[in-house]
């Protein structure tokens, strides 16, 4: 991949995980209640034209046919297409002058208008640095060549950067800006027709003939676009975004893209929950496709367009797993409108690898319905107890669930009740096909049968010098050296990182936790004491909101980084600045390590795996189980197939994939955005930090050399002690453990407390 695609999957955050599914409900035939009802919108993915990599663009012209912008996969270059069919095919439309790759280096946000027009938010030179300033506004009318927009009426002084843009059904250009403006452009002239600033965070903007639509964080903002003033706004139809926007708002870009067919008065929108309609000034707004029975349900999948064509169907464009894709929804009259079987899946928190494995499930089973049950929605004050205590009942009434995500629940009990199923012969099935890391797959063996499985796991890892290197064989021997380091650096106010107590504490009570344990599941009063004292000599003295802050600091991608920046990676960045002595954390990618090297690389650092008494800790992700109750148990069997195979296991970017070929393509993407391999594998990507005085650090990030990586794997493979997941036993530690470290409680008292609740808990 060539250094500009990078540069393409950094800055539009292209989501990694790649998905299917099949179906969606529309109108019914029978009753509203859906059973044995007929009608439904099935999901088919569209060819995409030439060696297209990125779409840009998707928009239904007035003649009923598709518009398409796209980009190279390989070159970068644009190219802008036409399809007669729904885009069954394709055939090369002109593309206006100045939109290539020569003129143009890099394009932020692009949008069609029903005409054939074209406006892009873009980079016209390229530049090792990408900032907002170096975008700028352009626009070609159909057939004429791109120019840039020198917008009047606005302030040079008071730089805004581009957060969306989008042409309204007359034409006019709709820019929308950070800081909550929105501006109303004549594309033609340049010209600022209205500047809009609502006084709210803007989340979504569109517009019905002549009416602006501003989605804010408080609701739905109607203005007048030829005038500027306030209108009415729709409140069904905002009432409905406003649901919509809260379970949408941890997506990146377009959690939401609105479309409009022939009727003046008819509004479509599609987010992850399905494709609606509205009739504007109505009571009600309408599910078209249901979104959690489809690709789009998934919620890794980034939003760019959808398009209403004629005959009632619907093409959305959307980025997953890094690749583009177009899917077609057509209405079937004689497809069930809800799956005649169905397999209930319960988990105490969500997790977008099941929402994602539901959709892969689908599109294989299109007569299966998946029903995900939450235990904890954090909307109210229940507890993971409270919702074990609940769950534990439906179980033994035989209401319970078919699949069970594990995580936070007493796994060793389960299987001594006998309400977990024998999942050898499925287990084995899939590591026979991929090959599964045997020492993970049978965490939860017990008498040659496996009961639960989990579908990654992580890793115990400590960054510093070669003295805290050389100290991971214990947290004894750990805890000694970091209270040397800080007595021979009285001023370094934070020597281990992370800075935050509850953190800290989860990182060692997880690499602990097994060793803690007796064989009946209570806690080791003895062990538990060591475990707080060793956490003092780590953590130190307590330290201030204001100091944790500075502590962290601030940090900007540059090229190529398409990752969050979690578990060690921002402790890297504090080491990176030295404002601390050794991190420590779990990690669970490859992307991950790059960045760890690459700190270690720029301050003479190592880092090295984190023992408890000399053995291989790892901590599993999403252990998955099969109720010993369920009424589908080859359904759910399936499904956990699915949940193990390369389509799911291959996009996993929390934890790392048991599934070996999983794991393979996880790193083949990784691979891609770091500029590991062929000729541009020294374009690698480069993180930028300033802390609270201002200066500056960075690093470049290339990829491993093949010794890193087959330490890595050897690490992955000698894994060989499980920490527990178990949600209830850890907030007991949690919750005494940060008053040990913080408020002064005493070490018998905080280890009577914990072990008082441990008790209790085991014995309901």
């Amino acid at each position: 991949m060539n250094r500009y695609i990078k540069k393409a999957v950094c800055l539009t955050a292209a989501l990694a995980i790649a998905v299917a599914g099949l179906a969606g409900c529309g109108k019914q035939t029978e009753d509203e209640s859906g059973k044995g009802a007929m009608g439904r919108y099935l999901e088919e993915e569209v060819s995409l034209p030439g060696n297209t990599g990125r779409v840009l663009a998707m928009e239904r012209l007035n003649d009923n046919s598709l518009s398409l912008l796209t980009e190279d996969k390989e070159t970068g270059e644009r190219c802008l297409w036409k399809s007669a069919d729904l885009g069954k095919s394709w055939e090369e439309d002109m593309l206006p002058e100045g939109l290539g790759l020569a003129d143009c280096a890099y394009i932020d946000w692009a949008c069609i208008s029903k005409e054939g027009d074209i406006a892009v938010s873009a980079m016209p030179e390229a530049s090792e640095v990408m900032v907002s300033q170096s975008f700028s506004l352009l626009y070609a009318k159909k057939g004429e060549s791109l120019k840039a927009l020198n917008l009047d009426g606005e302030k040079t002084d008071d730089m805004k950067v581009i957060t969306g843009i989008a042409f309204s059904d007359s034409g006019k250009l709709i820019a929308t800006y950070t800081y909550g403006t929105v501006c109303v452009i004549d594309p033609e002239s340049g010209h600022v027709e209205q500047n809009i600033q609502p006084g709210e965070t803007i989340q979504q903007v569109t517009n019905t003939e002549d009416t602006l639509l501003l989605l804010t964080d408080k609701g739905l903002k109607a203005y007048d676009m030829n005038t500027g003033e306030s209108a009415e706004a729709d409140q069904a139809l905002s009432d409905e975004l406003l649901k919509e926007m809260e379970t949408e708002q941890k997506k990146l870009r377009n959690s939401m893209v609105f479309g409009y067919g022939k009727e003046e008065d008819k509004l479509f929108y599609c987010a992850g929950s399905g494709i609606y309609r509205h009739i504007l000034g109505g009571t009600v707004v309408e599910q078209a496709v249901n979104g959690s029975l489809t690709s789009i349900g998934n919620p890794k999948t980034m939003l760019i367009s959808l398009a209403v064509m004629d005959g009632d169907s619907f093409l959305v464009a959307c980025s997953v797993d890094a690749e583009y894709k177009i899917y077609r929804y057509s209405y079937s009259a004689d497809t069930s409108s809800v799956p005649e079987k169905e397999i209930k899946v319960y988990s105490l928190e969500d997790c977008s690898v099941l929402r994602q494995a539901i959709s892969v499930y689908q599109k294989q089973n299109p007569d299966v319905y998946v029903d995900l049950e939450i235990g904890m929605s954090g909307e109210d004050s229940v507890t993971a107890s409270d919702a074990l205590r609940t769950l534990n009942t439906d179980i033994m009434a035989g209401k319970g669930p078919d699949i069970l995500i594990l995580d936070g629940m007493p796994v060793e009990n389960y299987i001594q009740k006998g309400l977990l199923e024998d999942i050898t012969d499925t287990v084995e099935a899939v590591s026979r096909e991929d090959g599964l890391f045997e020492n993970i797959m049978r965490t939860f063996e017990k008498d040659d049968k496996i009961y639960a499985v989990p579908l990654g796991f992580l890793l115990p890892v400590v960054q510093g010098d070669e003295a805290v290197v050389n100290a991971a064989e214990s947290m004894n021997t750990l805890a000694e050296q970091i209270a040397e380091i800080r007595e021979e650096n009285p001023h370094t106010g934070r020597i281990m990182i992370p800075t935050d107590s509850s953190d800290f504490l989860e990182i060692f009570y997880n690499l602990e936790n097994a060793a803690m344990r007796n064989e009946d599941g209570t806690l080791n009063e003895e062990a538990l004491k060591a475990f707080l004292e060793n956490m003092k000599k780590l953590y130190g003295e307590p330290i201030t909101q204001e100091e944790q802050e500075n502590t962290i600091g601030y940090f900007s991608a540059a090229e190529g980084v398409a990752s969050n920046l979690d578990g060690l990676r921002l402790q890297s960045m504090v080491l990176l600045s030295q404002q601390s002595k050794a991190g420590a954390g779990w990690i669970g990618s490859v992307s991950q390590l790059v960045e760890i090297l690459g700190v270690n690389e720029a301050c003479g650092l190592d880092y090295t795996e984190l023992k408890s008494e000399g053995k291989s800790v790892f901590l599993p992700y999403q252990s998955v189980g099969i109720s010993s109750k369920s009424k589908e148990k080859e359904l759910a069997s399936d499904f956990l197939k699915a949940l193990l195979g390369v389509e799911v296991q291959g996009t996993l970017n929390a934890a790392f994939p048991i599934n070996q070929k999983g794991y393979e393509k996880a790193m083949e993407f990784a691979k891609t955005t770091y500029g590991g391999g062929g000729d541009d594998a020294a374009g690698g990507a480069s993180i930028t930090m300033s802390d609270s005085s201002g200066s500056m650090s960075s690093v470049n990030l290339g990829w491993p050399g093949e010794e890193e990586l087959d330490g890595l794997k050897a690490l992955l493979e000698q894994a060989e002690v499980p920490a527990s997941t178990d949600d209830t036993i850890w907030n007991a530690v949690k919750e005494q453990g940060e008053k040990y470290l913080n408020e002064g409680l005493g070490l018998d008292e905080a280890c009577s407390n914990i072990i008082q609740k441990v008790n209790l808990y085991l014995a309901e």
